[in-house]
Parts: C-alpha cells; sequence; structure tokens
C-alpha cells in the first residue's frame, strides 16, 4: 500500500491497495494515522459495492443512518438522489446540528465524460495560519450557523449574502476557533452556506468579519480540487475540511455513492420551523411548494 500526498492543501492518496480484501492491522492504523493528519483519504480504481464501501467506512466509526438507510447518493438523475445538478457553496454536512457528522464518503459510480468536481477547504490549515490581526478579532466570539428550511433551492448560496436569519430557525453556535473533536487543533468554523453571525456583535460588525474569515479561508493554498475519476473513493473529516461543487448539469448522469459516519441528526426541527412559520403541515403542502422544500433541503445535505 503506496500513501503519498493528494494535494499541497489536504489529503493523502492511497494507491496499490484492493479495499474489498481484509486489511491488515497495520495499514488500518496507516490510514487511519493518515486521515487524522491529513484529513482526507483519496483511494482510486477501487470496485466497490454498497456492502464494501458500508465495511470500509465503518472502520472509522458508527455508520449513520439517512432516513431507513445507510446507503445513499448523491445524483443528478436518480430519483432517490440528493443535490440533483445545482452548485453548493462550502459547508459540513449538518453544521447547523450540535453533532455534525464525523466523516463523509464518497464512492464515484457514474462520471460525466466532461468530468465532474467536489472541492475541500482545510479549515484546520485556515486555522493555524490565521493572521493575528483577525485572530485578536475572533477572539471569544461564537460562530452561528443557520439554516431556513423553506427556502427555495436557489436561495442555498451565501448565507451571509442573502440575509443574517433570526433565533427561531434552527441552528447551533460554537467558538470561531473550534476545538477539533478528537485532537483538540483549532477549526475555522465558519462556512459559506449556514454561518450567518459571529456573536455577540452586530450584524453590521459580525458580516464583514465573516467576509474577511472566507477571504483568508478559501485561498488557494488552503484548497483541493478533486476531479472524479469512476472508481474514485474519498473519505474525509467532516469538521476540519469543508466540502463545494459547481454546478453538475443535467446532460449526463453524475451518481456518486455517500455513507457517513457520526450520529443521525433529529429533522423534526424542520417540521417545528415549518410551524412557526404558519405553513400548512409538510403532508398538506401542493406539489410544488412540496418540490421546493425538497430540493432545498436535497440541496444542503439534509435529506434523502
Amino acid at each position: 500500500m503506496d500513501l503519498g500526498p493528494a494535494s499541497p492543501a489536504l489529503g493523502t492518496t492511497v494507491r496499490d491497495v484492493d479495499l474489498r480484501a481484509p486489511l491488515a492491522a497495520d495499514d488500518l492504523a496507516r490510514l487511519r494515522a493518515a486521515l487524522e493528519r491529513t484529513y482526507l483519504l483519496h483511494v482510486p480504481g477501487q470496485h466497490l459495492s454498497d456492502d464494501e464501501h458500508l465495511a470500509f467506512v465503518e472502520r472509522f466509526g458508527a455508520i449513520a443512518v439517512e432516513g431507513k438507510d445507510c446507503v445513499g447518493f448523491v445524483s443528478n438523475h436518480r430519483p432517490d438522489g440528493s443535490l440533483g445538478s445545482a452548485a453548493a457553496t462550502f459547508h459540513i454536512d449538518y453544521g447547523f446540528t450540535q453533532s455534525p457528522y464525523e466523516y463523509l464518503s464518497l464512492y464515484g459510480l457514474e462520471i460525466p465524460r466532461r468530468g465532474t468536481e467536489t472541492w475541500f477547504a482545510n479549515a484546520a490549515a485556515a486555522a493555524r495560519d490565521l493572521p493575528p490581526e483577525l485572530r485578536a478579532r475572533v477572539a471569544g466570539l461564537e460562530a452561528r450557523a443557520a439554516v431556513d428550511v423553506t427556502s427555495a433551492v436557489r436561495e442555498a448560496g451565501v448565507r451571509i449574502e442573502l440575509g443574517r436569519l433570526d433565533e427561531t430557525y434552527p441552528h447551533a453556535r460554537r467558538p470561531v476557533l473550534w476545538p477539533h473533536r478528537t485532537t483538540g487543533e483549532p477549526v475555522l468554523a465558519v462556512w459559506e452556506q449556514q454561518t450567518d453571525a459571529l456573536l455577540p456583535l452586530p450584524e453590521e460588525e459580525s458580516t464583514p468579519l465573516i467576509a474577511a474569515l472566507f477571504a483568508h479561508l478559501y485561498r488557494s493554498d488552503h484548497v483541493m480540487v478533486h476531479r472524479w475519476q469512476a472508481g474514485d473513493l474519498l473519505l474525509w473529516d467532516n469538521h476540519a475540511l469543508q466540502h463545494a461543487r459547481p454546478d453538475v448539469g443535467v446532460d449526463e448522469p453524475r451518481t456518486l455513492r455517500r455513507v457517513c459516519v457520526g450520529t443521525s441528526p433529529d429533522l423534526s426541527i424542520f417540521a417545528e420551523r415549518m410551524k412557526t412559520r404558519d405553513r400548512t403541515p409538510w403532508q398538506t403542502f401542493t406539489g410544488p411548494e412540496m418540490a421546493d422544500l425538497i430540493a432545498y433541503l436535497r440541496s444542503v445535505g439534509h435529506t434523502r
């Protein structure tokens, strides 16, 4: 098994291994160490069934159940696929909850001939080299990640450009320099898709400070662009790394299999939010209203 850097910014590429076969204890230890150090494993050229994908990922923690299954699909053409073709700004999955997933894994099933990409940003590296002036400004502040579950899919953009949400929306607060769950290393806990406030700052101070943090975080030296090939397997730390993608179009099928590690979130917060907006219950939504809601939730990774 050969390990080498996936990019200057983050990640380890693992070659000369067949993940269908049992892994020796020392090889698994090397993979775990590489994941802790570089936050992402890229294993190309694999031929994995659903069960084989699950078996590999569960070596890194308890598999999360989404809906009724442990396996999901990110797809622009499967009826059971999430996200569709829309672009997704940088985020971590379930960052608006108190316990975001620990690891995410995607496997390339169908890749368009013209290619397709997923982008990753190293929020741990961005915390390490945060300029002293910015570090001093965020000391003691909390970042709030909030989500508007009633938005149309076109509103799943950069949250500070869409406007600050109030406290009734599903949200979570954590230190701007968020200690990593296992190493204690600070992680820069702001992401485009959901961060709308640095508290207790007023909006007129918070928003430009978030923008300054984004400018630092999404510098090219913190970012890796992964260009998918069929048979690629990615496994990454959902706290230390953020992910995003451009619009993938609908001309050719694009399907990635998804397996997650962590605690499945309680999605009843969505129903509670609907009540606060004086909307009809989900089961009595009109067809177009329900389609818009489901499309939005899928676009930000909240449902299959």
